[in-house]
């Protein structure tokens, strides 16, 4: 009897079992479910914003990736910026035996101060197409301005499934400073995996549902992180009261961070097989004083009095011109507090001057590695980005050496740096040149023959021919002007100058530098400004820009080609509208490019661009005048047939128009009068 009850019970427990598993499932479910129904929900009812990395958009029929604006939204929580995205398109669909490289980084990377067209990845497209003119090659910017390898780590995940070629990067100085990152006002946490999970969870719209609301309950409370005035710059938002000490537990968890960032960079590309070419960076040394200096707080307040007492009295000789004395009381306070940064910059100026420039050089490196305001990369971050090269996969641009190569005494100041990092035109040109460097090297694009035999176009003509053009320089210096006017290079804002509206070129610069005007509108504004003043040169060289900037624009095509046709440069504008059909075939295109024909005495070239003009729809009076000039191609190319049958057709179907009417008469008149062959 007991033998039959135990299966039984063993039964019973089995099913029990079954039923506390479902429980437990459907237990676990019921969250699970409504979160999903929650984000579709939010999804269905346009909440949050769409975070992929590009959207399509139809170019002249043909679907094309750009930059997505709403990327800024992964990034950018809490503060009032809106970054610019790049205008560059690619093609959704990649075309055969096309190099597709992306570059990524920050404020350098997309060409700060200047626009896009003053940034090395649009001066190593153009030095790439100018040594390879036959091949399809494609430059995509992606720099976000105030980011760092959070973003170029986020954005190179993306990127995988965009078929690169290549993948350039230029990042390091806002690794604690940029957005999440580790000393910056607006980072999300203090270690890696949770800002790593929220780049992540970023993409779902209940999560931005929650970010949102935390944050306006903040707002609400009075409880924002700062509240900074409006005037204040990015640099002030996202950096002020944030000192780090050199090899200060801040310090050592940036560098940790930016190595765990590389290394995952480093073994992405490697899985995918794709190149990555990282840069040193590069920073002012010689011409910017450290920001903050602080004693060591390892010292006594005796100590301390004693340090800044000698300093003094160092600062005193500089002034007065006795930099043996100089030397010696700075000297004297780096053996009490080796890690106060301007006293190492003092004493660099001072050896300097002396002409003891390798001295000098240390000095000033020690100076920029103890400035406690990281904006400028230091030695250390360089080595780690040395240390990453491979030779196989990972190569490395040695920019930071690279510059000092170009600078007198092997020492970087404002001969390549605006300010405190940004590079100037010459210095993006020669950042894309390194690169390019390090292509031919290790063989990217094309084989080391093949680059040695195309490489062959010199520094000079590719730097005459550089798109960038006075209203950017202009740009650049007053956007620059603007920078260094408040913190951290002021300790009090500066007003600066205004621009009177008479100053033209500087008043539309001053314009787009403040954001009151677009890029191309600036630069079309100075095309009129040029043609007023009879400069046609200079007129051509901003429509280029244009050009190069975009390619897609027939309308600049068409209006370079307009001021080419008034100064009788027949050929130049016949290769632009040649160019811009390759773009998008228009009517006025066909009917420019055969009225140029026509003047240059050419009337057979003419013939077929009036032919495919006569396609397009137009009203009676175009229409009728296009297909007259048809007809006088063919007839001052001694084909009177022809041109009779065609004005046979257009006085038939355009009875006014009377220049059909006057040609058609002469023509039988004098086919008439004409003797017999």
């Amino acid at each position: 009897m007991s033998m039959k009850k135990k299966p039984r019970a063993n039964l019973n427990q089995s099913i029990a079992l079954r039923r506390r598993r479902v429980f437990r499932i459907i237990a676990i479910s019921i969250p699970v479910l409504f979160f999903v129904l929650f984000e579709f929900s939010l999804r269905f009812f346009h909440y949050g914003s769409d975070l992929p990395l590009f959207v399509v958009e139809t170019v002249n029929g043909k679907l094309y990736y750009t930059l997505n604006p709403s990327l800024k939204n992964r990034y950018f929580n809490g503060i009032n910026f809106t970054p610019t995205p790049s205008p560059e398109l690619f093609l959704v669909s990649k075309p055969a035996r096309t190099f597709r490289i992306f570059c990524l980084g920050e404020s350098t990377t997309i060409g700060y101060p200047y626009w896009y067209n003053g940034a090395f990845p649009s001066f190593l497209r153009d030095r790439l197409k100018a040594v390879f003119p036959d091949r399809s090659i494609e430059v995509v910017n992606l720099g976000i301005t105030a980011t760092n390898s959070y973003t170029v780590l986020d954005i190179s995940k993306d990127l995988m499934d965009y078929e690169p070629d290549l993948l350039i990067v230029y990042d390091g100085h806002n690794e604690f400073y940029g957005m999440l990152g580790a000393a910056s006002n607006y980072r999300v946490a203090s270690v890696r995996w949770i800002t790593m999970l929220y780049l992540r969870l970023v993409h779902f719209r209940t999560f931005q549902l929650v970010r949102n609301t935390v944050n306006d309950l903040f707002a609400l409370l009075g409880k924002l992180q700062i509240d900074y005035e409006k005037h204040a710059t990015l640099m002030e938002q996202v950096a002020k009261g944030k000192n780090i000490p050199y090899e200060a537990e801040l310090f050592e968890s940036g560098l940790a961070v930016f190595r765990e960032n590389l290394k995952e960079l480093s073994d992405l590309c490697r899985s995918r097989n794709i190149p990555l070419l990282l840069g040193t960076q590069v920073s002012n040394i010689r011409d910017q004083s450290p920001f903050i200096s602080n004693n060591s707080s390892a010292l006594s307040e005796q100590q301390r009095n004693h340090f800044q007492q000698i300093y003094r009295k160092g600062l005193g000789f500089q002034a007065t011109g006795i930099p043996d004395s100089a030397i010696a009381c700075f000297r004297s306070c780096i053996a009490l507090d080796s890690l106060y940064a301007d006293v190492h910059y003092r004493l660099a100026k001072c050896l300097d001057a002396k002409g003891e420039r390798e001295k000098a050089y240390h000095e000033y490196i020690r100076a920029r590695d103890y400035d406690e305001l990281r904006f400028r990369t230091d030695s250390e971050f360089n080595d780690l980005i040395r240390s990453t090269e491979d030779r196989k996969h990972v190569f490395v641009a040695d920019i930071e050496a690279a510059f000092m190569s170009l600078s007198q005494d092997s020492l970087v100041g404002h001969n390549l740096i605006l300010e405190h990092l940004h590079p100037n035109a010459r210095g993006q040109f020669f950042i894309a040149k390194e690169y390019a460097r390090l292509m031919r090297v290790h063989g990217l694009l094309a084989s080391p023959d093949e680059w040695s035999k195309r490489d062959t176009i010199t520094d000079r003509f590719l730097w005459v021919h550089r798109h960038v053009t006075d209203v950017d320089e202009i740009l650049a210096a007053r956007k620059t002007e603007y920078l260094t006017s408040g913190w951290p290079f002021r300790s009090r804002p500066s007003v600066v100058t205004p621009v009177e509206e008479r100053d033209t070129l500087r008043f539309i610069a001053d314009q787009l530098a403040r954001g009151q005007t677009t890029w191309a509108t600036a630069h079309s504004r100075a095309i009129d400004y040029y043609l007023q003043h009879g400069d046609a040169v200079e007129a051509e060289r901003e429509n280029e820009t244009i050009i190069n900037q975009f390619p897609f624009d027939v309308a600049s095509y068409l209006r370079l080609a307009r001021i080419c046709f008034n100064q009788n440069e027949f050929a130049k504008a016949e290769t632009i509208l040649l160019a811009s059909l390759q773009v998008q075939p228009t009517p006025i295109t066909y009917r420019i490019i055969g009225d140029t024909y026509i003047k240059e005495g050419r009337p057979e070239k003419a013939i077929p661009y009036y032919e495919e003009l006569n396609k397009f729809p137009a009203n009676p009076a175009i229409a009728a005048e296009n297909a007259y000039m048809l007809s006088l191609a063919y007839l001052l190319s001694s084909r009177p047939g022809p041109a009779i049958r065609i004005l046979e057709q257009t006085i038939d179907r355009y009875p006014a128009y009377r220049p059909a009417r006057e040609l058609l008469s002469k023509i039988l008149s004098f086919e008439k009068t004409r003797p017999p062959k």
